[in-house]
């Protein structure tokens, strides 16, 4: 088979990202945060990356975005629409980023101005990205504070962002990013340092914008039950490359890779059962598989030869989508 990961046989894919590679150089060695990661995503559909802190989930999204250090030592294809982007100059990038390509960013409040009301916010957007005219603008800011849920869209926009909670805050965010009307969307740790309730109306959120807006997004999270509920495919991450990808209903339901049973069945509805050890250091990564000192499983290849990404294991015909493990035992 020669699907990448999220393969679908007539589909148009919003974004391909083939053979990513990125490294830090630092005074301690080379960091290797993304190895040769790939994965398409077909559009109107969600593709969220899992894995612990470190994983290299972030640094794919920020790769995305043109958004690593020019330090960073950066190799392999991302195409957008079919139009390589990865090799852009910022200029040309530029003419991407904010208004066909959008960050939902994982801080909304170091990313919004505390000094601005979030209609301004919102508005500006529209005025910078769209040009549309100054008379149509706060229609269309009520609309989508109206669309994110709010009941009373008009008490938000005339609020700053400490006004308001949390959940309210990164609603807003995410409202920034939709007033360019994007077409692909990079949703970096949307519930990170949120409560219960803050969680649960994001999460609410991105299955409005997945059920009525069918909106084509990368999702970067730790958090699995968001995945599980909002995402149509998932990659698995382990020291920065994948080790299982596939449907969402597919990877929860039956996961193949030792590292994604752990991550599922430490979950608090599964008993917080912690894996043990921690991943490897970046800057010196083992011979063999990456997760072989943690793994339950542990058989006598994985200790010095690193499995390869398997695109041909549990595939199925009837779907036309690729399930893939790395793994010597799949």
């Amino acid at each position: 088979m020669n699907e990448l990961p999220g393969e679908t046989e007539d589909g148009e894919y919003i974004l391909e990202v083939s053979g990513l590679n990125v490294t830090f150089h630092t005074h301690r060695g080379d960091i290797r945060a993304s190895q040769n990661v790939s994965f398409k995503i077909p559009e109107g559909e969600i593709c969220v990356l899992v894995g612990e802190t470190g994983s290299g989930k972030s640094v794919i999204g920020q790769a995305i975005l043109h958004l690593l250090p020019s330090s960073a030592g950066v190799s392999g294809n991302i195409r957008y629409l079919g139009k390589e982007i990865l090799s852009l100059r910022e200029k040309d990038f530029s003419r991407l980023r904010g208004k066909e390509i959008s960050l939902i960013p994982q801080n909304p409040s170091g990313s919004l101005d505390p000094l601005m009301k979030c209609k301004t916010q919102i508005s500006e957007v529209m005025e910078y990205v769209r040009k549309i005219p100054k008379d149509r603008r706060d229609s269309e800011t009520m609309s989508i504070l109206a669309e994110l849920g709010f009941p009373d869209p008009g008490t938000v926009a005339e609020s700053y962002p400490h006004e308001l909670s949390g959940g309210m805050r990164q609603r807003v965010a995410t409202g920034i990013a939709m007033a360019a009307k994007p077409r692909f969307m990079v949703a970096d740790e949307p519930t990170k340092g949120l409560d219960y309730a803050a969680r649960k109306s994001t999460i609410d959120l991105f299955l409005h914008l997945k059920e009525d807006h069918h909106d084509s997004i990368l999702m970067i999270t730790h958090d699995l039950e968001l995945a599980q509920t909002v995402g149509d495919t998932v990659g698995v991450l382990y020291s920065g490359e994948i080790v299982e990808f596939g449907r969402c209903v597919d990877v929860f339901s039956d996961p193949k890779h030792p590292y994604t049973k752990g991550l599922i069945a430490a979950l608090p509805k599964n008993g917080m059962n912690a894996m043990p050890g921690m991943c490897p250091g970046l800057t010196d990564l083992p011979k063999g598989c990456y997760f072989y000192d943690r793994c339950p499983e542990q058989c006598e290849p994985g200790e010095t030869i690193h499995p390869d990404l398997d695109l041909s294991v549990y595939y199925d015909p009837t779907e036309n989508r690729g399930r893939c493990v790395r793994c010597h035992m799949s």
